[in-house]
């Protein structure tokens, strides 16, 4: 049989069977719970091996290798992914096939780590479901096709560019001189850290579902908690204290944490993005403090304020009280962290902090040229110049992400929803956080927006994820796969009838 040379079929491939496996490990653990759904998992992993399996052994890597087409590989295996995620939804009887847009939904959400959920009644769903739906974040925290290329060495794809797409934010880190040991070492980083968050809470009172399923969406920054009270569930202190550690951990660079495992602490202190990253959270803190003084017990304010500062400003969304009953200056506050989120080249989402900085900049620097016009005065970050094409390009980026959420919250205002939760709910979605304000707070689900409203959600989400520019460069080299593919549809029929 003839092998189609179609990278992304490649791609997504490979992401399927991934998948594949972690629907498998979730039917072994529904098999140990026996609180039913192993049956669905596992002919959902069977179904997707097998897809997975016919387009990765039914393509080949194409000569053609550039940035458009590493962004339409990833691009595309996140579509074959949430398409193959609404299946243990479906075959467990979770969720309806009438309702295969709500199904599609938890799946986008927690392949983006987003973190929003239509589900209520998580009594009635197996363990084995909540497990996979974990991992559904887990496996979309450092990316499908980073662990692609780190254990399929067959995929046969060159270049940093597929890594650079699945790590949200400006910059790409090479690691080593080997694509694949760059790969490799970014998921040893994140597995090694995911197993020490696990062991953590579960020494201090978690059992060992609960404990790897919340390193699970720690570690990625994704906030799904199989409690509908999520973190509140517990309501112990120790446990929110790890928590807190393990997303101030995560929603910084796995790169820089990298050197720091292997150059010492003080590669930390070069960076001046996790000095931002660190300050903004700790003035959101104080911000919440001061603004929740007298309205709630001083150590109950510490505790929230605490854990809300660092679950937001890391884009996890992990809840353990309802801060929509807080104070209005709060709320914007909360909205702001949601609108950054972490650092560029973590798990978290949002515009990530290295964009703030550079905006920042930019703006002093615009000021100064005010005064002295002829002045050349270049944008510098710590002892980093920032050429002219990079900072016109962040500040393009920031515009085009600022417009989509004003386009999502005007679509979801148009909808019948209050302008409050259509706005923070854009914000979230896009910055892949989970709660937002007004009727989608920390104690409430997905539900409260109209079917179509999920719609758009889910395309904030997916945009959020994958970034606007990557997305536009997955429809451009869609687009022109799709003409070769006639050009020589074409060639062959003249071949023929000649």
């Amino acid at each position: 049989m003839r092998r189609i040379a179609v990278t992304p079929v490649r791609v997504a491939g490979a992401a399927l069977i991934v998948v594949a496996a972690a629907m498998a490990i979730s039917a072994v653990v529904a098999l140990l719970d026996g609180g039913g759904g192993a049956e669905g998992l596992f002919w959902s992993a069977v179904i997707t091996v097998s897809v997975g399996t016919g387009l990765f052994f039914g393509s080949k890597v194409s000569p053609l290798a550039d940035s458009a087409l590493a962004f339409a590989s990833v691009g595309w295996s996140w579509l074959a992914v949430s398409l193959a995620g609404t299946l243990p939804f479906l075959l467990t009887g979770v969720i309806p096939w009438v309702r295969f847009d709500d199904a599609l939904f938890e799946s986008i959400s927690g392949f983006t780590c987003s973190g929003s959920t239509i589900l209520s009644d998580f009594g009635s769903v197996s363990q084995g479901l909540l497990f996979f739906r974990s991992m559904t974040q887990w496996l979309g925290g450092m990316g499908l096709v980073v662990l692609a290329v780190a254990i399929l060495p067959a995929l046969g794809i060159g270049g940093l560019e597929l890594i650079a797409s699945e790590a949200p934010g400006p910059t790409a880190d090479r690691l080593s001189l080997r694509v694949r040991d760059t790969a490799r070492r970014l998921w040893l980083l994140y597995g090694g850290a995911t197993c020490i968050v696990a062991l953590v809470l579960f020494s201090v009172g978690m059992s060992v579902f609960d404990a790897v399923t919340h390193a699970f969406t720690t570690v990625s920054t994704g906030g799904y908690s199989p409690h509908a009270e999520s973190i509140a569930h517990f309501d112990s202190f120790p446990i929110e204290l790890v928590l807190i550690v393990g997303m101030l951990y995560s929603g910084a660079s796995f790169s820089l944490h990298w050197h720091a495992l292997t150059q010492g602490i003080g590669a930390y202190r070069r960076v001046s993005e996790i000095r931002w990253y660190f300050c903004l959270i700790a003035g959101a803190f104080g911000m919440l403090l001061w603004v929740n003084h007298g309205e709630i017990e001083w150590f109950q304010n510490l505790r929230e304020s605490l854990f809300y500062a660092v679950s937001l400003g890391s884009s996890t969304g992990f809840g353990n009280s309802d801060y929509i009953l807080w104070m209005p200056a709060a709320h914007v506050t909360l909205l702001v962290l949601m609108l950054v989120g972490g650092m560029s080249g973590s798990t978290a989402g949002g515009m990530k902090v290295l964009r703030l900085q550079v905006i920042f900049r930019y703006s002093f620097r615009e000021l100064l040229r005010a005064r002295h016009p002829n002045a050349v005065i270049p944008i510098r970050m710590g002892s980093t110049t920032i050429e002219e094409q990079v900072a016109a390009k962040v500040v393009g980026f920031v515009l085009l992400y600022l417009g989509l959420i004003v386009a999502g919250g005007i679509a979801l205002s148009g909808l019948g929803v209050d302008p409050v939760t259509a706005f923070s709910g854009s914000v979230s979605a896009i910055g892949n956080v989970g709660p937002a304000l007004g009727e989608a707070g920390p104690t409430n689900n997905y539900l409260v927006f109209p079917r179509a409203g999920r719609v758009v959600l889910m395309a904030l989400m997916a945009l959020g994820r994958l970034e606007v520019f990557p997305a536009m460069l997955m429809l451009v080299a869609s687009t022109r796969g799709i003409a070769q593919l006639r050009r020589r549809r074409r060639l062959t029929h003249s071949t023929f009838s000649h």
